[in-house]
């Protein structure tokens, strides 16, 4: 290529001309196309001198060389383009230059290619040895390079790496000693795969399981697998699909729990928490179940508030069932039931046909579908009983006893097994009620007749003849037992005036013993059970008084505190209560008086009958003073100890005829 190169510059060097050379050689053309004209020839050279042109031409000359030289020596050589190259003829040089452009691409395509294409050179080349040694370098490189397809993680490409290793290409001893290698290598790589995939299924079984601690064990025990991938890549990947294990099944263990308390929020809570445990986690299956259940949890409430004839609530609670629960068509198809159930509610031939509309558009997949073909069921025959329950309303109209038996009867033949039960059952009540209160008036109008004119007994007897079981039966009990109260009062009343004008005369005895006549089913019995507990307290309180003035004469501190102690005692009820409170106020202070005077003779008895004076009494005040100031007098206060050594120091005047303690003249 460069010979090729410097024959076409020598070719154009040859062939071109200086700009001098270009303007004698047009002059020559055209001199030798015009006439010849010596004169003018020689006024043309004479001019110009003949040693100035031959020194101008062997200067351009002189520059054109140096140029050209330049020119030559600048140019590199071109660079072989090898995939062009027809190899049949290409040099041994050619070929190794080309296989190392290949090979240093480090692939093991370009390194393969590399191999074919020194290797068809004969093997007494001269040029042999070396390639040789180049092929064992790059078997060597593939080796590596399946080496590092095992380390990244990729074991079938790296035994696929080495089994492509053109081993028959190299020399008898290379061959002996690569095969062996690559064997025992590809033999290692399986083993250490198999150890990692055996330790891996193992931390997947122990994580379905729940088993954390096992878990994190066998994921420690990846760190020793002599493989880059496992050791580090797949170590951080099930370390952190452990602890999302973990974290997911603790999530799904609260969501759990709120959806336990089974309310509208708590569930709704508990699925949005379910819904972020991912695909690639241990719980997701846990997940999906639980999100199933949630779903469910919600459409039983749905249908508790359709039980409960709250329609908007049912139908609010199921449109908010998610997609994520896999129940979402079978709320959609809950609200279409649902709404046909609300048309049911108020049956008539027009409600009960659009319900039916509704329920056939459930279709045969859904969970519903039956339940759906159960209410059309229902509501067909409802459409027939509509007619029988309205005939029945008409014929009870009118209010009669006859007619509202027959409307009694006609309701009657509505089966139970249909939506138009409930409210044949209600109408049913409702004219029974009417036809008994028909009947039933009467005798408690001549009842009540038979009281207004004071014949109490015969009036009770007449209302009694309405049985429990009829309609004005409350009400005929109710004046029975009103028109008992009156003849109870008019029987006992007298009785208990008589004990109230005893007990008012001071006769309690009495007075008790006559109200205890008065029977306890009278209509006055808790009266006088009241009287007599009233007149029993003020008989009580009389004697506790009289007891007190009689323990109060006894005069010695002990009679006086039991008198003031049982005088407290009286109630507040029997109307002695004003005497029992002066006379503790009197002997409260008669009491004080006692311990002033034995003061003078002794400290100690005059606290002591002092103690005694009660808390609520008038005097106690005055007593608890006394008491300090005479304890005072008793215990009184040690003197000061004089300072001695301070006032000596100081030249304070001593006074030596006070008090002086041993311990400070010792000191």
């Amino acid at each position: 290529m460069r010979k090729k190169t410097n024959l076409s510059f020598e070719r154009s060097r040859r062939e071109s001309h200086s700009p001098t050379q270009l303007i004698e050689r047009n002059q020559q053309q055209r001199d030798r196309e015009r006439p010849r004209n010596p004169r003018r020839e020689r006024s043309w050279t004479s001019w110009l001198p003949g040693w100035q042109f031959w020194t101008l031409l062997f200067g351009v000359g002189t520059i054109g060389t140096a140029i050209t030289a330049a020119a030559l020596l600048l140019t590199l050589p071109t660079v072989p383009n090898c995939p062009r190259i027809f190899w049949p003829t290409a040099s041994a040089s050619m070929r190794l230059y080309c296989g190392q452009l290949a090979a240093d691409k480090q692939t093991v395509d370009d390194i393969l290619e590399a191999i074919d294409l020194v290797s068809e050179l004969p093997e007494d080349h001269g040029l042999r040895p070396r390639i040789n040694q180049q092929i064992e370098i790059w078997t060597q490189e593939l080796l590596d390079l399946a080496e590092a397809s095992f380390h990244e993680g990729d074991f079938l490409n790296a035994v696929d790496t080495a089994r492509r290793i053109p081993t028959e290409k190299l020399s008898p001893s290379a061959q002996a000693t690569i095969e062996p290698v690559i064997e025992q290598r590809i033999e290692e790589w399986k083993a250490i795969w198999t150890q990692a995939e055996d330790l891996y299924a193992d931390i997947e079984d122990h994580l379905k399981n729940r088993r954390w601690n096992l878990a994190f064990a066998a994921a420690t025990r990846l760190r020793s697998v002599e493989n880059q991938h496992w050791r580090v890549t797949k170590h951080e990947e099930i370390t952190q699909r452990v602890q999302q294990a973990r974290d997911d099944v603790n999530q799904l263990a609260r969501a759990k729990n709120l959806a336990n308390r089974r309310t509208l929020d708590h569930l709704l809570e508990a699925i949005n928490l379910a819904e972020q445990i991912g695909l690639d986690s241990f719980a997701h299956a846990s997940a999906q179940e639980a999100l199933k259940e949630f779903g469910r949890a919600m459409l039983d409430l749905a249908d508790a508030e359709l039980a409960a004839q709250n329609l908007t609530e049912a139908i609010g609670i199921a449109r908010r069932v998610p997609a994520s629960t896999q129940l979402k068509e079978e709320a959609d198809d809950f609200v279409i039931l649902a709404r046909g159930e609300f048309l049911a509610w108020q049956p008539s031939v027009r409600n009960l046909e659009n319900a039916i509309t509704q329920a056939q558009r459930i279709p045969l997949e859904s969970p519903l579908y039956d339940r759906a073909q159960n209410r059309i069921r229902q509501w067909q025959t409802a459409i027939d009983q509509v007619a029988v329950l309205e005939r029945a309303r008409n014929t009870a109209r009118t209010g009669s006893i006859a007619d509202l038996t027959t409307a009694i009867s006609q309701a009657e033949l509505i089966s139970d097994t249909t939506s138009l039960y409930d409210e044949a059952q209600q109408e049913i009540e409702r004219w029974r009620n009417q036809l008994q209160t028909n009947q039933d008036r009467p005798i408690l109008q001549r009842a009540e007749a038979l009281a207004r004119q004071g014949n109490y007994q015969q009036a009770i007897a007449q209302a009694q003849r309405i049985s429990s079981s009829r309609a004005l039966y409350t009400e005929a009990q109710d004046q029975v037992n009103r028109w008992q109260r009156t003849i109870s009062e008019q029987r006992d009343r007298p009785i208990l005036s008589q004990a109230e004008r005893q007990a008012n005369a001071g006769n309690l005895d009495d007075a008790i013993a006559t109200a205890r006549r008065i029977p306890s089913d009278s209509a006055l019995a808790r009266e006088a059970q009241t009287a007599i507990a009233r007149w029993n307290s003020a008989q009580r309180d009389r004697d506790l008084l009289d007891q007190a003035y009689r323990l109060a004469n006894g005069g010695s501190a002990e009679s006086l505190e039991s008198a003031i102690r049982t005088a407290n005692g009286i109630t507040r009820y029997g109307g002695q209560r004003a005497d029992a409170d002066r006379l503790i106020r009197n002997l409260g202070w008669e009491l004080l008086e006692l311990a002033e005077s034995q003061a003078w003779r002794s400290l100690e008895g005059a606290i002591a009958i002092a103690e005694r004076i009660p808390s609520y009494t008038e005097a106690h005040a005055e007593a608890q003073r006394l008491i300090r100031d005479w304890d005072a007098q008793l215990n009184p206060p040690p003197p000061p100890e004089p300072d001695l050594q301070r006032k000596f120091d100081e030249g304070i005047p001593i006074d030596w005829d006070g008090p002086v303690i041993e311990n400070s003249l010792d000191e």
